[in-house]
């Protein structure tokens, strides 16, 4: 039969050693907190722009595709330019440019190599190696583009309109002047606004939304659209003919 008198003479002769491990673990268990995680502090909007460039300034080649949601880039020649794209590399350029002649649609092919350049014949679409200044492209450097872009771009400031997907979106503004190696004549006066689509992981820059006055003959709702890919993939420029 249990007794209550029996127990409590029988703690008499539990050793103190054991009570007092047994109090230690106890008061251990208690006071347990977890131990804390450092946090990465996150960089900002302007130094996310600044990683960017360094990104883009380490690479040797790009692909970009430059689009009009709203209006067209004039060049020289009366072309009204609606697309163009390609590959850009250390030495040049492999172009290919959609564009309107008055009512006429024509597609214009270009290879910059070093201080050569070639071009199809708007019309005929033959190609020849013409002056580097005959060319209605001999403004565009996309290379000094997107240092420029993410040079001077103004008032950065991370962007929450659309959905991201996971990228870093930075919207702020620059003088038009900085996109002159885009269009060629630009509004001296000009401050469209940009928005910059980061990579998260290496901050390569995937995307620029231009809107807003660039060139003088633009309209205030022209939307330019600059999309980057394959980077640092290998390629060969050569001569078409």
């Amino acid at each position: 039969m249990f007794n209550i008198r029996t127990l409590s003479i029988s703690t008499k002769f539990v050793p103190a050693a054991m009570l007092l491990l047994l109090l230690v673990i106890f008061t251990s268990c208690g006071s347990d907190e977890p131990t804390p995680v450092p946090v990465a502090t996150p960089v900002t909007a302007s130094e996310a722009v600044e990683l960017s460039r360094d990104a883009m300034s380490a690479l040797d080649s790009f692909s970009f595709q430059l689009t009009h949601e709203s209006g067209h880039t004039t060049l020289s020649g009366a072309l009204q330019l609606t697309r163009a794209g390609g590959l850009v590399a250390t030495n040049g350029l492999d172009l290919e440019a959609e564009a309107n002649i008055g009512r006429a649609f024509v597609r214009i092919e270009a290879i910059v190599i070093d201080e050569q350049t070639w071009m199809t014949n708007p019309l005929t679409g033959v190609w020849s190696e013409i002056a580097p200044e005959d060319s209605p492209f001999s403004f565009l450097d996309p290379v000094k583009l997107v240092a420029d872009i993410l040079g001077d771009t103004q008032q950065a400031a991370y962007s929450t309109g659309g959905d991201g997907g996971g990228d870093l979106k930075v919207a702020g503004t620059i003088p038009a002047q900085s996109l002159a190696a885009l269009v060629g004549t630009v509004d001296p006066d000009a401050v469209p606004s940009v928005v910059l689509t980061l990579d998260p992981n290496n901050k390569r820059l995937k995307k620029i939304v231009i809107s807003g006055v660039v060139q003088p003959e633009d309209e205030p709702d022209t939307i330019r659209v600059i999309t980057l890919s394959k980077f640092d993939e290998q390629v060969s420029l050569e001569p078409p003919i």
